[in-house]
């Protein structure tokens, strides 16, 4: 019985088998949250730029008018 334990590794309580599925579920969780967060703020960023330029654009038209 023992060389049969010895072959198959040491015995890990049920427990902490679903504890290290349940973090590996939370953490690949986290990173596609922060992913799509990233893609959001990007598109956004984008988006104040073409602002800021247009209204740069437009003051310079007025101004030099």
């Amino acid at each position: 019985m023992a060389e049969e334990q010895a072959k198959q590794g040491p015995v890990v309580p049920e427990s902490v088998l679903k504890k290290q599925k349940r973090n590996e579920e939370w953490d690949l969780k986290k990173k596609e949250e922060l992913a799509a967060l990233k893609k959001k703020n990007g598109e956004s960023q984008k988006l104040i730029y073409n602002r800021a330029k247009q209204y740069c654009e437009e003051y310079e038209k007025q101004v030099f008018i």
